[in-house]
């Protein structure tokens, strides 16, 4: 795949905003999907908001959990990205638009923040080491982090099917675990967010940053990172173990409402929530231990097309499809500003207002994040 300069990225660019004509879900193949448990997940979610448990002060936040006291990454050193697409050609699961989120998104990122050393691993290739399977996504990831050091800047991105599969070991919101979809996922299975943890983020050292971009469906919390900044008017922001003890609670209780009416269900919750947010010592140390597990001293950003609870949309630019989230980054990026985090993921909801996406983009990363800071790779 050739890099093209940033002039001619901007004609190109040009021709591919001004054809936007359409757009449609992303999301044709459903695993795991439990209507009745999706709506006591938003009903939970709601009284969640009606609590102010997502915090506005972003500043006050950073500065209570001490967020100074991380190194800072500072990407001057050895840069390599992973580019993975998938289309799922001749399956019940085809997709269209995400060997071009591929081919646009890393020739945007190499020519303006200069990565070189680039795998990309996309469907149509003819040689098998570069199809996006199971096993050769995890061997990318290796690759990617292998040797990886402070002020190394890596990044990932990831455009294809989300999905949900069975939580095991008790540590998600609503009892599954967020995934990605590999080519031969019907025989190999999904990439669970245990595992992209366990081979994107354990590994890396401190001073090094992962930038990550998931344009999948169910993608907010997908690399179980512990720190979650939302956009949708305003920034808030949320410890996810907070939701999660909130959840499970939550969960053991009302399935006993299966068929009762939200409000009733809400109702129930109320108290859960309460039990949860205690001031206890008890419950206090639970917490922080939760919250302490998923940390990381080195800088992991993740951007997600949408929450947990979302699917993600494809556009279509020229009649050529494209991830909503891939097109809302090339847009903010194409702009050769200087964003700050803050700016950059307002501008990218903006942009998916705009086109009339109801999808929230999320950043999470694996330390509280200092939003004022400027957004570089």
């Amino acid at each position: 795949m050739n890099f093209i300069n940033s002039q001619a990225f901007q004609k190109s660019f040009q021709q591919f905003q001004n054809g936007l004509n359409g757009n449609s879900k992303r999301y044709k193949v459903k695993i795991n999907e439990d209507k009745t448990k999706n709506n006591i997940n938003d009903t939970i979610n709601n009284e969640i908001k009606k609590k102010n448990l997502w915090i506005s002060d972003l500043d006050k936040f950073y500065k209570d959990r001490d967020g100074d006291s991380y190194q800072p990454a500072t990407c001057t050193g050895n840069k390599k990205g992973l580019f993975i697409g998938i289309n799922y050609f001749g399956t019940k699961a085809e997709l269209s638009g995400c060997i071009n989120d591929v081919k646009n998104v890393s020739e945007l990122v190499c020519a303006r923040f200069g990565f070189k050393n680039c795998l990309y691993l996309t469907d149509e290739q003819p040689d098998p080491l570069r199809k996006p399977t199971y096993n050769n996504i995890i061997n990318g990831m290796r690759w990617l982090v292998k040797d990886a050091k402070p002020g190394d800047s890596l990044f990932f991105h990831y455009s294809g099917h989300g999905g949900t599969a069975k939580d095991t070991d008790d540590d998600e919101l609503d009892g599954f675990d967020e995934t990605i979809l590999p080519v031969d996922y019907a025989t190999s299975g999904q990439i669970i967010d245990d595992v992209i943890y366990e081979y994107l983020v354990s590994p890396l050292p401190e001073g090094c940053r992962l930038t990550a971009i998931f344009d999948s469906c169910h993608s907010g919390t997908v690399m179980d990172l512990p720190y979650t900044y939302q956009c949708d008017g305003q920034i808030e922001v949320i410890e996810n173990d907070t939701r999660k003890e909130i959840f499970k609670k939550a969960i053991n209780v009302v399935s006993t409402y299966m068929g009762a009416e939200a409000g009733n269900i809400a109702t129930s919750i109320l108290g859960i929530i309460d039990e949860t947010l205690g001031t206890s010592t008890s419950s206090a140390t639970t917490q922080q231990q939760t919250i302490e597990k998923r940390k990381h001293n080195a800088e992991v950003i993740q951007f997600s097309g949408c929450k947990d609870n979302q699917t993600s949309a494809d556009v279509k630019i020229n009649n050529i499809s494209t991830g909503a989230m891939s097109y809302a980054i090339i847009t903010a990026l194409s702009e050769n500003k200087n964003y700050t985090y803050a700016e950059f993921l307002t501008t990218i909801r903006q942009i998916m207002k705009q086109k009339h996406f109801s999808q929230i983009p999320q950043l999470s990363s694996s330390h509280p994040m200092n939003m004022n800071s400027t957004f570089i790779m």
